[in-house]
């Protein structure tokens, strides 16, 4: 990868870290405060309000990154599209907050709690001018980055000074609002410093122009949604809230980790888009190869990790009263590896090529299997149920993208370096069993314990090897280290 996109991918992961490890140091005392009936409920209403998002941005986030990486060299095409893009969203959350009218007036569990359901509800509005997607598509991560630790800063700040008893969970509402999209008001303000009217005049604005290229997106987002909140919100109709917050607490612990790969699609997405604009088909598929290559370096460890790791992180997490949380968390383990190897075959590539019409299709299959799986199975199990669908159905789709897709798909799956890896994490997972059996420290101790012997034990093996991704990394640190004795 070249330095501007390890750069892009590090500034990323530090934002999209921050903002899935934001619960890590808050959940903690929300839980304690809260419980799993008030955490529930929020959860169960944001769950809500995120299906009503998702219909008011119809794909809009995806699809503005590709048309303004394929645009950013022209400066008047750019404010164009911006602005069209923008109007459209604009007009679709207008509808959006018809349907959040709707449900405060004719749905009694939501008309029950109407200021809690509507102090949600401004997470569409904060997604509608956050315009997250133009400053990922020029590849601005700095600015994204640095506004983003501020915001969450505040919000910190914010819950441990408001939210102090069992019954603020209106204050807690409005910190996980706030906390994470309170920094879009600045995004819609910093765009004057890109848009200008001056390209706008003479010419004849078409937001609808990008309905149809959107609703493609959309219909991914809506499929890939029903493994992603419909549980929460079959959870909460067929069992009950703290079954809802058992779940929740477990993707709090799940999420963060995922990131670390994940954070690698929306820093490639806008290069490889511009790459394929620029009809650079080499440099494309040598980037997929690294993205696929990268993403099981980092996500298969993990899985695996979190495994050994749940209970002392669950416990440090939400404290004992979510011990049902744990098996949650070891069950849903392995979808990071499957949502890293998806993610990389169809959202960064399938999608960059234009084919998602493929994504759909294999999204489609697993949002089945979910939504058949959750039905059988939380009237009888409850969470563990809809722990299980969760990660069949995202093996669902990882399988069925490699059989649909590899025709498409510049990679090669099974290299030298994947059964090193595979390697790696197997003797990692050995070891860590092995100290977890024979050595008992309190929680926090054997938490940093266990990261740090199976981190440094899979770099170990992995190097030991000559992987060539570890192998590129420690050349450029003995080469930056050789110059800097040198000067």
């Amino acid at each position: 990868m070249s330095k501007s996109v390890k750069v892009n991918y590090i500034l990323n992961l530090i934002n999209t870290g921050t903002q899935l490890l934001l619960p890590l140091i808050t959940f903690p005392y929300a839980s304690r405060i809260l419980f799993a009936e008030g955490i529930g409920k929020v959860n169960f209403f944001t769950s809500i309000i995120t299906y009503i998002s998702l219909f008011t941005c119809i794909g809009i986030p995806m699809y503005a990154i590709r048309e303004i990486a394929r645009v950013r060299d022209d400066e008047k095409k750019m404010s164009q599209t911006a602005t069209e893009i923008l109007l459209l969203h604009a007009g679709l959350t207008m509808v959006g907050y018809i349907i959040v009218a709707l449900l405060c007036l004719f749905v009694p569990r939501i008309s029950a709690e109407v200021p809690l359901f509507l102090l949600l509800s401004l997470t569409i509005l904060f997604t509608a001018i956050g315009c997250e997607w133009f400053y990922q598509g020029i590849e601005d991560f700095a600015y994204i980055t640095i506004r983003g630790l501020i915001v969450k800063a505040l919000g910190i700040i914010f819950l441990f000074c408001f939210v102090k008893t069992r019954e603020d969970i209106i204050p807690y509402a409005f910190f996980t609002v706030f906390g994470v999209l309170g920094g879009n008001l600045f995004n819609f303000f910093r765009l004057r410093k890109y848009i200008h009217r001056t390209d706008l005049v003479g010419y004849h604005l078409q937001p609808l122009r990008h309905m149809k290229p959107a609703l493609k997106v959309f219909v991914f987002n809506v499929i890939a949604s029903i493994y992603l909140q419909l549980n929460t919100i079959l959870l909460g109709f067929m069992a009950d809230n703290e079954s809802v917050g058992y779940y929740s607490a477990a993707m709090k612990l799940i999420m963060p980790v995922m990131s670390i790969s994940t954070a690698l699609y929306m820093a490639m997405l806008p290069r490889l888009s511009n790459i394929v604009a620029n009809k650079d088909l080499e440099k494309f598929r040598e980037l997929s190869q690294k993205t696929y290559d990268f993403s099981i370096a980092i996500s298969l460890p993990a899985s695996i990790g979190l495994i050994l790791i749940s209970p002392y992180a669950m416990n440090l997490l939400s404290g004992p009263y979510f011990a049902n949380s744990i098996p949650v968390c070891e069950i849903m383990a392995f979808t990071i590896l499957f949502v890293a190897i998806s993610g990389a075959m169809g959202t960064q590539i399938l999608y960059s090529l234009g084919k998602m019409n493929l994504v759909v299709r294999c999204t489609f299959i697993g949002s089945i299997v979910d939504l058949l799986l959750c039905v059988l199975l939380i009237p009888r199990y409850s969470y563990i149920g809809a722990a299980y669908a969760y990660l069949i159905a995202e093996f669902a789709v990882t399988f069925s993208m490699y059989f649909i897709g590899k025709k498409d798909l510049p990679i090669r799956y099974f290299k030298k370096n994947i059964s090193v890896y595979v390697l790696a994490s197997g003797l990692m997972a050995v070891v860590l069993f092995f100290v977890k059996q024979n050595i008992h420290l309190v929680d926090w101790q054997m938490l940093i314990l266990l990261i740090l012997i199976g981190g440094l034990l899979y770099l170990g093996v992995i190097i030991v090897f000559k992987d060539e991704l570890a192998m590129s990394v420690l050349d450029k640190v003995k080469t930056k280290y050789i110059n800097k004795k040198n000067k």
